[in-house]
Order: structure tokens, then sequence, then C-alpha cells
């Protein structure tokens, strides 16, 4: 599949590098429409991580908050990501640049009650220990 996503984006490039010469706001809307095309192709591969998320939640145990921050952390990746390359294609890497900070930001929120429990538990380890 990944052959085909790429022989896919390489021709879109060719069309909107032709296209960019007259018509810019057609190559741009071109290469979004290439994106959703590979991307709606590349889905396909995602059929097995249903499996792969049952295997996690049982080596996890009884402990579903943490699967669920991992799965929203995963999610929290790509959309960025794909939202940031869209921005960039569109020649809009400021923005890109944003939405990337946005996904660090709201991931670094994610992990703030994880990260004091970790605290919590490393503290209560310490006056134990001493």
């Amino acid at each position: 599949m990944v052959l085909k996503i790429t022989a896919l984006c390489i021709a879109v490039a060719m069309i909107c590098a032709a296209l960019r010469v007259q018509r810019p706001e057609l190559a741009t809307a071109v290469s979004l429409a290439g994106g959703v095309a590979a991307l709606s192709m590349a889905l396909a591969d995602v059929a097995g991580v249903g499996e792969w998320l049952d295997v996690f939640r049982q080596l996890l145990g009884q402990d579903g908050d943490v699967a669920t921050l991992v799965l929203k952390g995963a999610g929290i990746a790509v959309v960025s990501e794909l939202g940031s390359q869209l921005c960039a294609d569109a020649g809009e890497r400021a923005l890109a640049g944003r939405i990337a900070l946005a996904a660090r930001l709201a991931t670094l929120g994610l992990c703030a009650p994880m990260l004091s429990r970790i605290a919590g538990l490393v503290s209560e380890g310490l006056a134990c220990g001493g």
C-alpha cells in the first residue's frame, strides 16, 4: 500500500508543479485532494490496530485510564501531524508551526495528571525509605 500511496503523491506533486505556474489556487486544491486520497488509502492499513488495542488494554490490566491517555496522545499526534502537513502544503508554514505547538501543549496537559501521580509515588517512596 505504501508504494501506491507514494506513487499517488508523486503524481499529484507533478500535477501541482505544472498547475502552480498558471493557477496556484488550483494547485493547492489538487494537493489537498491528493492528500485526502492518500490518507483514505492509508486507513486500510489501520485495520489491524483494533487487535493491538485489545492486547494493549490486557497488558495494562484494569488501569484503563492509562490506555485512554495513550490513545488520546496518539490521536493528538496523528491529527496534529495531518493538519500541520496540510497547512505546510498550502504554504502556511506559520500555521503549521502553531498546530505543532498546540499539539505539544495538549500532550503536556494530557500527561500532567500522570506526572503528578508519579511524583506522588516517588515522594511516598522517599518518605518510607528515610
